[in-house]
């Protein structure tokens, strides 16, 4: 069920919002309850031409429970959303982070559309299914236990049968909406594997186009169409079934009470105006019970987004951060990797290493370039020394201090990283570069603009600083949005910059100006490069190349 497996997850559940929602539902069911009774009282006495002031305190009591029913509704409604949206922010919040640590190398097998999905859809149909839950078993209980306790106070045996043929409803209802898990867990796999292609899609679609091969989208969907129908059609075949099952049960029943109470008035221990009431309570339990199959079936669906949130989840991150850093004082330090060897995460033990025995150090203030075919390991070098993977044997440390000791906050004041595509946010161009410091004012980001030789560009632009830039604003250049990731990795004041291809997105005429720019505006910074660029070595110190995860030669 949802609520046990929020509270496994996230904890226990708001308690105070809890009550005040089951308070308010049974208030709301009792006052529905009373409706019906009183006014099937009153409607059958009044057609018996009585005085009017015996009718008097009926109808002030239909009057209260009208009025009373619909803000009770209100407040009960508004309480369990309270619940809902206040679970869901939290269950966020859980999510993210047991996301995060696992980015970029710990979603083996997880497109983007399937972490996206368990972010938006999945979540919200959880809270949604705790909602259904939550006000389906106040009102049910508290129909099925009032409306048979109303009945018993007129005429007992309608009590239990009222009761029996309610019990018997939520048991068949129960078992459907067994029946339909399997289609509702399928379902939720197709829109997983639909985000994903639909994600790949729009990525591969200037291709696609180029080679006018529009025919493998249609193909791809149409397949994504047909897996997604079937697990649909199965599930609604097993709501269907559960409605039906409901409708026939519920009719079954109210005829079951009426003609108790019908033996109970021939007897005349039951009078003709009360059998009209306990007709119309059982019409409002029974009637009541039958969006029970429906709302099973959505927290069958929400049951299914949990199991697949609980596997995201359970994912384990390719590095652990330590709870306490150890980060040495902010300043000029030496970066380095000692006999380092990494394996492939969740790899077969016999599988090759990414780096194996591999030994690089970076002076303060040096200019270090890694060099080597794709697939060397170059930039699985540079995210052993961010931590984003964890070597299995030798050191990887900054100051002296392995980075296994130190937090992710840590390393980010001591590394900055530009890599092969820097990412430009739908932003303003300073809020694109507080991203690497928060706190910078307008002052530091024209500074550093100026150093990577946007100083021209940026004044060119409407608003400045203000304007809005990336997909949602002003488009950017591979150019300029290398010289931007550079300003935003400068502008953090780590210590320690890697450059990872910042110039593959570029064409060639212009890569070693613009290299040989960002390498420059690095300062007295140090600087590890990952570069393809034959003319590297004219703007570094040393020049270190790997071949199959080995450091094979190096200028002194």
């Amino acid at each position: 069920m949802i609520a046990r497996w929020l509270r496994h997850n996230l904890g226990p559940l708001p308690k105070r919002p809890l009550a005040e929602a089951a308070a308010w539902g049974v208030l709301s069911t009792g006052a529905g309850l009373g409706l019906m009774a009183t006014s099937g009282w009153l409607i059958a006495r009044a057609s018996q031409r009585p005085p009017i002031f015996e009718l008097s305190i009926a109808i002030g009591a239909v009057q209260a429970f009208a009025l009373g029913r619909g803000l009770t509704r209100y407040c009960s409604r508004l309480a369990v959303h309270g619940v809902s949206l206040a679970t869901l922010a939290r269950l966020r919040v859980w999510l993210y982070d047991r996301v995060e640590p696992l980015v970029p190398n710990g979603l083996p097998q997880r497109g983007t559309g399937a972490v996206l999905t368990g972010f938006v859809a999945d979540t919200e149909r959880v809270t949604r299914a705790l909602a259904g839950q939550v006000a389906a078993t106040v009102d049910l209980t508290a129909s099925i236990v009032l409306g048979a306790a109303i009945a018993a106070v007129l005429a007992p045996g309608a009590g239990v049968v009222l009761l029996g043929g309610a019990l018997v409803m939520v048991a068949v209802a129960l078992c459907t909406a067994r029946m339909g898990r399997g289609g509702a867990r399928d379902a939720a796999a197709t829109r997983a594997r639909l985000a994903d292609s639909v994600v790949d899609i729009v990525r591969s679609a200037p291709e696609l186009l180029m080679y006018g091969r529009e025919d493998l989208v249609e193909q791809e969907l149409d397949r994504a169409h047909q897996k997604a129908r079937s697990a649909a059609l199965r599930q609604a075949m097993a709501t269907g079934f559960g409605r039906g099952s409901a409708a026939l049960l519920a009719g079954a029943g109210v005829v079951a009470v009426v003609c108790t109470g019908l033996g109970a008035h021939r007897t005349g221990t039951l009078s003709g105006v009360d059998l009209t009431a306990i007709t119309l309570v059982a019409l409002a339990v029974f009637d009541q019970l039958l969006g029970l199959p429906t709302t099973l079936a959505a927290m069958g669906s929400g049951d299914a987004a949990a199991r697949r949130l609980g596997d995201l989840a359970r994912l384990e991150p390719a590095v652990r951060e330590p709870v306490v850093d150890h980060s040495p004082p902010t300043g000029a330090h030496d970066a380095a990797l000692a006999g380092v060897r990494v394996m492939p995460p969740r790899a077969d033990p016999d599988a090759r290493p990414i780096l194996d025995d591999v030994s690089i150090r970076v002076q303060p203030g040096e200019r270090v370039a890694l060099v080597g075919a794709s697939g060397s390991g170059k930039t699985s070098a540079l995210q052993t020394l961010l931590h984003l993977l964890e070597a299995s044997s030798g050191v990887t440390s900054i100051g002296g201090v392995d980075v296994r000791e130190m937090t992710r906050v840590g390393i980010a004041q001591h590394l900055s990283w530009l890599d092969a595509e820097t990412h430009v946010f739908t932003a303003t161009l300073a809020d694109n570069l507080r991203l690497g410091s928060p706190h910078a004012s307008d002052r530091d980001c024209e500074k550093v603009l100026d150093r990577v030789g946007l100083s021209d560009w940026y004044r060119s632009l409407p608003h400045g600083l203000g304007t809005v830039v990336g997909a949602g604003g002003r488009p950017v250049s591979a150019g300029e949005r290398q010289r931007l990731g550079m300003a935003r990795a400068l502008i953090s004041g780590a210590c320690v910059v890697l450059l990872d291809e910042p110039t593959s997105h570029i064409d060639s005429a212009s890569s070693a100006t613009i290299l040989a720019e960002l390498v420059g505006a690095a300062g007295s910074r140090s600087v590890l490069v990952v570069s393809h660029d034959q003319d590297i070595a004219a703007h570094v110190d040393r020049v270190v190349s790997l071949d199959a995860g080995r450091v094979i030669a190096a200028t002194p």
